[in-house]
């Protein structure tokens, strides 16, 4: 289980919300995907990847909005996450992957994406803030 920490902080309140309801998300999934209610483990997949897509579509719009430098990378890091969830997803859907396969990664990428691509994203907010 993911546990938010203050050091997953980026210093950028609705960011860390996201973040926040991201990390509760995947703790519910990963509950669920050891149960055998498939049709809600369906559900909270669906919920999961439009969250995602959602969350980095608004952090996408404010790097733009604000001339984030590294804009390009940080949404080619996003990208490459959203298409191999969607793998991993379908994988698990035909029964070729685990459950906790899914949240061992999701969890890792996220853990390691917060701490250094949006550590750095919130670090350049509040240095825009400043000026």
């Amino acid at each position: 289980m993911l546990e938010w920490d203050q050091k997953l902080s980026v210093g950028v309140e609705n960011i860390d919300l996201q973040h926040r309801y991201f990390i509760d998300l995947i703790n519910r999934l990963s509950i669920e995907l050891a149960g055998q209610d498939k049709d809600y483990q369906a559900k909270l997949i669906d919920e999961l990847s439009g969250y995602t897509r959602q969350h980095f579509t608004a952090e996408e719009n404010l790097m733009y909005k604000l001339g984030y430098p590294n804009l390009k990378e940080h949404c080619e890091s996003h990208q490459n996450l959203l298409e191999k969830l969607h793998g991993q997803i379908g994988l698990y859907l035909l029964g070729m992957l685990e459950g906790d396969e899914i949240i061992g990664y999701l969890s890792t990428w996220l853990l390691q994406h917060i701490l250094k691509e949006d550590r750095q994203l919130g670090q350049f907010i509040a240095e825009v803030k400043i000026k």
